[in-house]
C-alpha cells in the first residue's frame, strides 16, 4: 500500500533545517560520502543496538524528529535522508531498492556501525528496510514497521475498483513536486507489478508494525475508505505472521504518518523491540555460555576417569569462575548432574565449589553433603552437614531448611554405621 502519504506529507513534511534541534546534540550531523555522491546523516546516542530510520518516500530525515530524542536515550540512532530529499544532493535517476539498500550499507560502514541493527521504516521505507534485512540478516536484531506499504494491495484494490484507485494515483501524482516524480514513478511500477525485487526471507527477528486504521466513510480517496483500511489491516496482519515474536498495534488517531501524529506509539514499538532483541541477546549468551561451561566440565570428567582428581577439581574452579553463574545457578547445576545425569563425582566438584566460593552459605554446604553421601563418602558428607546446621543457625535459616539439614546429618551417621 502506498496509502494516503500525499495529504499528511503536504500539510506536515519538514525541511532538513527542522531536524536540527535534535541533531545539535547528535554525535554527528553532516555529509558521509557514498561512492561519488553525499548524503545527509546524523547520529546521537549510544548503546549495542543501533536504530535505524528510514522515512517514506518523499519524506526527509527531519520526518522522525517527534521519536528520534526519546529513542537516543536508550540506543545508538542513525537517521538520513536519501538522495534528493534534506541536504542530500539528487541524482540524475531515482534509485531502486537495491542501490538504496546497498547505500545505507555504506553509509553504515563509513560511520562505523558495526553492532546489531535495529531498523525503523515508515510507508516505502518498509520496503527499503525489507530488502535491506533480507540481504543482511546477520546485521539485522530487530524490525519496526510504520504503516508499511504493501506492494500487493494496489491489485487487490484494482479488482474491487479500479476507477477509484486510478483516481487515488491520479490525486497523488498531482500533488507531488517534479523533482520527486521520478521517483514516484518508480515505486508505481513496484505496486503495478504487485511484488518486489527477488531477496531472501526475512530474518524471523522481533518485530512490532503499526497500522493505522483511520477511515472515512465518504472519502474522495479510496485508500481512506472503510472498506480499504479493514483490507489494509487484515493485510499487514497477515504480513506479520511469519515472525515467530512480536506485535500488531492499531490506531484510529493518526492517519499514515504515525510518527508526526502519535510518536510515543513509535517510540514504544521500538522499545518494545529493544527489550525483544535484548532479552533474545541474553538467552543466547547464557546459552553459549553454557555449552562452553559443559565442554569443560566433560573434559573435567575425564580427568577424573584418568584419577587426576586435584587436577579435574582445578578445571571445574577455573570453568566455574569464568562463567557467570551465581550459587544459585551452581548449585542447580550440580543437582542435575547428581540426579539427572548420574555423575555424582562430577556433581561433587561443582557443589564442593560452590560451598568454597560461598563459605557462608548453608544450603551451598548442605548440597556438597548431599553430593559426597551419594558418592559414598559418608564422613565428608557428616561433616559438610554438620557446617550446614552451624551456618543455618547463624544464618538465621527458615526451621523448615534447619530441619533438613538435621535430617541429611543422621543420614550420614546412619551411614556411618553400617559395615
Amino acid at each position: 500500500m502506498f496509502s494516503c502519504a500525499w495529504k499528511w506529507k503536504l500539510a506536515g513534511l519538514l525541511s532538513a533545517a527542522a531536524f536540527t534541534a535534535t541533531a545539535a546534540a547528535a554525535d554527528f550531523d553532516g555529509m558521509v560520502n557514498v561512492g561519488q555522491h553525499q548524503l545527509q546523516v546524523a547520529q546521537a546516542g549510544e548503546g549495542p543496538y543501533t536504530v535505524v530510520f528510514e522515512a517514506g518516500f518523499a519524506s526527509d530525515q527531519s520526518v522522525w524528529r517527534k521519536v528520534v530524542p526519546d529513542i537516543a536515550k536508550k540506543a545508538a540512532v542513525l537517521v538520513y535522508s536519501r538522495a534528493g530529499y534534506g541536504k542530500s544532493p539528487a541524482r540524475a535517476q531515482p534509485l531502486g531498492m537495491e542501490q538504496s539498500a546497498a547505500e545505507l550499507a555504506e553509509v553504515l560502514s563509513q560511520r562505523k556501525v558495526d553492532g546489531p541493527l535495529i531498523l525503523v521504516g515508515h510507508s516505502y521505507g518498509a520496503f527499503l528496510i525489507r530488502y535491506f534485512a533480507a540481504t543482511h540478516p546477520q546485521r539485522v536484531a530487530g524490525l519496526v514497521f510504520v504503516d508499511p506499504a504493501d506492494e500487493g494491495l494496489e491489485g487487490v484494490l484494482k479488482g474491487i475498483d479500479p476507477v477509484r484507485l486510478q483516481q487515488d494515483r491520479r490525486l497523488l501524482a498531482s500533488s507531488i513536486p517534479p523533482k520527486w516524480q521520478g521517483e514516484l514513478q518508480t515505486i508505481q511500477k513496484l505496486l503495478d507489478a504487485g511484488t518486489l525485487p527477488a531477496m531472501p526471507a526475512l530474518p524471523d527477528v522481533p518485530t512490532v508494525l503499526l497500522t493505522s486504521v483511520q477511515a472515512r466513510a465518504g472519502s474522495d480517496f479510496f485508500q481512506e475508505t472503510p472498506g480499504v483500511v479493514k483490507i489494509k489491516r487484515e493485510r499487514h496482519a497477515a504480513f506479520l505472521s511469519q515472525f515467530s515474536s512480536g506485535a500488531h498495534v492499531f490506531t484510529p488517531n493518526s492517519g499514515h504518518g504515525i510518527q508526526m501524529q502519535e510518536p510515543e506509539l513509535v517510540v514504544a514499538a521500538i522499545g518494545q523491540v529493544l527489550t525483544l532483541v535484548t532479552q533474545n541477546a541474553a538467552r543466547e549468551a547464557r546459552a553459549k555460555a553454557k555449552q562452553t561451561l559443559m565442554g569443560e566440565l566433560e573434559q573435567s570428567a575425564a580427568l577424573l576417569e584418568q584419577h587426576q582428581q586435584d587436577a579435574a577439581a582445578r578445571r571445574v574452579a577455573a570453568a566455574l569462575g569464568n562463567s557467570t553463574l551465581s550459587e544459585a545457578d551452581i548449585n542447580a547445576l550440580g543437582f542435575d548432574l547428581l540426579l539427572k545425569a548420574k555423575r555424582p563425582p562430577l556433581a561433587t566438584l561443582v557443589l564442593a565449589y560452590n560451598s568454597q566460593t560461598y563459605a557462608q552459605s548453608d544450603n551451598a554446604a548442605d548440597s556438597h553433603g548431599e553430593a559426597l553421601l551419594a558418592g559414598g563418602l559418608a564422613e565428608a558428607a557428616r561433616r559438610q552437614f554438620a557446617r550446614a546446621l552451624a551456618l543455618g543457625q547463624a544464618n538465621g535459616a527458615r526451621a523448615q531448611a534447619m530441619a533438613g539439614y538435621r535430617q541429611h546429618l543422621s543420614q550420614a551417621e546412619q551411614a556411618l554405621k553400617q559395615p
